[in-house]
């Protein structure tokens, strides 16, 4: 390992395992703390790009991706009745980029990483409730007593990351917070998402294709949209959803998720699917026949924030992924417009 030089990563989610690999490919001697009783994670697919490829195949993780990936051939979208509303062919990737773009079911990516990272790296049932530095390194504090010292702090633990609230809570009062860092995450969007069981390619012949047809529906009368799109082993990823009428203001800490949706979350998504089984899709097929396949234990139903974070970083405390930029996909038709941006990333408890 690298002389004198330790890093705590703390949240186990795909940022933090991949963190953890690229450390340990540095030979940076590293823990990953992680608040829960076990790595895991909810959610549907994950699509990444030529940029995130590159340094999956530098880690040694691509041949392992191709096989449970699938190329990005298209997106088509379309309104509710099937009217198009446009086509972008995504098949020149690998020509101009040097991979094509890769869709897959966000659980195997995170098997894949979590096998790389050792067991003895990992620190299970760690919350984390302070954090001191000084010239010298930066220690973790955790609910159970327990104390991590390392040279550097990297807070890998989500939107309502913790390190970022204590970060805050230090350079707040010297004047060093911009005030829309000081505010709360707003709710102002969700989605209800799965993974379908394999689907019969002879009824489904999209799902034998080698490159996944991304398939966009938006609704003209409300501000919703279904995304759908082929992944291996034939199934189909799916997720529905929008604006919420009102905006939720959500504070620090614990909040987000659980508090929004309540312990009802199983019984009001399977009553906003309801809404739109007998919607048609582009398959030959409505709606709930594919979402219907999904058991529903593993229908997963998440809130979405969106806020950039403009203080990332103090001395030797940084923050990566939702904890510093909390992004996602808006498709409406609000003022005969829409927005594409990148695919859901669920928010749960480790990522």
């Amino acid at each position: 390992m690298t002389q004198n030089l330790r890093v705590t990563i703390v949240g186990g989610g795909i940022g933090g395992l991949t963190l953890a690999i690229i450390l340990q490919a540095a030979r940076i001697d590293y823990v990953v703390l992680e608040r829960s009783s076990t790595l895991r994670t909810l959610g549907s697919t994950i699509a990444l790009n030529a940029c995130a490829l590159r340094l999956m195949e530098q880690l040694g993780l691509w041949p392992a991706i191709q096989r449970i990936g699938k190329p990005i051939g298209a997106f088509h979208l379309q309104y509710d009745d099937l009217s198009s509303i446009g086509s972008i062919d995504f098949r020149f990737g690998e020509s101009h980029y040097g991979y094509h773009g890769y869709v897959m079911a966000r659980p195997q990516l995170f098997e894949l990483l979590k096998s790389r990272v050792p067991k003895s790296k990992v620190y299970l049932r760690k919350q984390v409730v302070d954090v001191i530095q000084d010239d010298h390194g930066v220690v973790c504090k955790c609910a159970d007593g327990s104390e991590f010292w390392s040279d550097i702090l990297v807070g890998a633990d989500g939107a309502y990351s913790k390190v970022r609230e204590i970060m805050y809570q230090e350079l707040q009062p010297l004047g060093l917070l911009p005030e829309s860092d000081a505010k709360n995450l707003d709710v102002t969007h969700f989605c209800v998402l799965g993974v379908s069981k394999a689907m019969d390619p002879e009824k489904f012949p999209s799902v034998k294709e080698d490159y996944s047809k991304f398939e966009l529906m938006i609704f003209r009368k409300r501000r919703f949209s279904v995304w759908m799109s082929p992944i291996v082993d034939n199934k189909v990823s799916w997720c529905y959803g929008g604006e919420l009428d009102e905006i939720y203001s959500q504070g620090s800490g614990d909040q987000g998720l659980n508090d929004f949706w309540g312990k009802g979350s199983s019984e009001m998504a399977q009553s906003i699917l309801d809404e739109i089984r007998d919607t048609p899709t582009a398959y030959g097929c409505s709606v709930g026949d594919i979402i219907g396949t999904t058991p529903k234990e593993l229908v997963s139903s998440v809130v979405l924030e969106e806020k950039l974070f403009k203080t990332w970083y103090n001395k030797r405390v940084v923050l990566i992924g939702d904890g510093t930029s909390v992004r996602r996909t808006r498709c409406n038709t609000r003022h005969a417009g829409w927005h594409l941006s990148r695919q859901p990333t669920p928010r749960d408890e480790h990522d």
